[in-house]
């Protein structure tokens, strides 16, 4: 029934300086060797792709995103991946930290983060900044190593992930930011969903009223507080169902419930299904677990 999420982090090979690594699929297949992608991971790091040649679906907490050349597939550290058939595809892959990038930039995209989507296809960046930012960053990272380099790499990686937060169609619903309260209010769910259910628990955290918080939350994803909490919950259960070992009574607790009942009651009534249907319907997807090399 699945397999645990391999943990991956940051481990940039000898030469590379700064917190940001530019590589290609190709050079990250070597590296890794050919059982390393064979198991979904959940990254320490971003990885920010650039498809140039092949075609291949990648799967980022359970959405299948069809790759082809232009495609642009951004996986934030957290998410659980899936590589699908990575030998079909090559381009430029960008690695980095939370650290690459600077703390007011990353407010911005964390501030954004419910709304913002992991793949682009060609159509929805041609002939914008985000493109020209992109290509600014390929260009930075091709320059001779050192502190100069280091710096424009990680100002024009970090133009280039803005203006693919904004790169989002007309009419998708999607909003930008409007109070930094909210991006208190995301950080904080991050950190506490496990022992934090209600939204009374986050207003009393934060010194802000459930009111004022559900109005923060619609007017930033047209969803409740209350939803994006039990969103993050759930998503988390999938997670775990899907890709881990652990009985579903574990689950429960490593997710805040008291009981296993209460907790299979209250996936089911968000998803239409109970915890073991999921898992069940998980199980023939999966791959054989293998040992591998903890890094790409």
């Amino acid at each position: 029934m699945g397999h645990s999420i391999r943990p991956v982090r940051y481990e940039p090979p000898p030469g590379v300086t700064g917190e940001i690594e530019l590589t290609s699929l190709a050079r990250m297949r070597a590296r890794g060797g050919p059982h390393e992608f064979l198991t979904p991971q959940r990254l320490g790091f971003d990885l920010l792709i650039k498809i140039e040649a092949g075609s291949a679906v990648h799967t980022v907490d359970f959405t299948g995103y069809p790759l082809a050349p232009g495609d642009l597939l951004w996986v934030r550290a957290g998410q659980v991946q899936q590589w699908g058939a990575i030998d079909d595809i090559d381009g430029p892959v960008f690695l980095f930290t939370p650290a690459a990038i600077d703390t007011g930039t990353w407010e911005l995209i964390q501030s954004a983060g419910v709304a913002t989507p992991s793949h682009w296809a060609p159509g929805a960046v041609a002939g914008t900044p985000a493109e020209a930012a992109m290509a600014a960053a390929l260009a930075a990272a091709a320059a001779p190593a050192g502190n100069l380099r280091d710096a424009a790499l990680a100002r024009a990686l970090a133009a280039a992930l803005l203006l693919l937060v904004m790169a989002v169609p007309e009419g998708s619903g999607r909003r930008p930011p409007t109070h930094q309260a909210f991006v208190w209010f995301r950080d904080e769910l991050e950190k506490s969903f496990r022992t934090r259910h209600q939204v009374a628990g986050y207003a009393a955290r934060l010194g802000y009223s459930p009111r004022t918080l559900n109005r923060l939350a619609r007017d930033n994803t047209g969803l409740s507080a209350k939803q994006l909490v039990d969103e993050r919950i759930v998503l988390e259960a999938k997670r775990l169902l899907a890709h881990g070992r652990d009985p579903v009574a574990r689950i429960a607790a490593d997710l805040g419930f008291d009981d296993p009942s209460n907790f299979s009651k209250y996936f089911q009534h968000r998803t239409g299904t109970t915890p073991a249907a999921f898992r069940g319907a998980q199980a023939p997807k999966t791959m054989p677990v293998m040992q591998c090399d903890p890094r790409l």
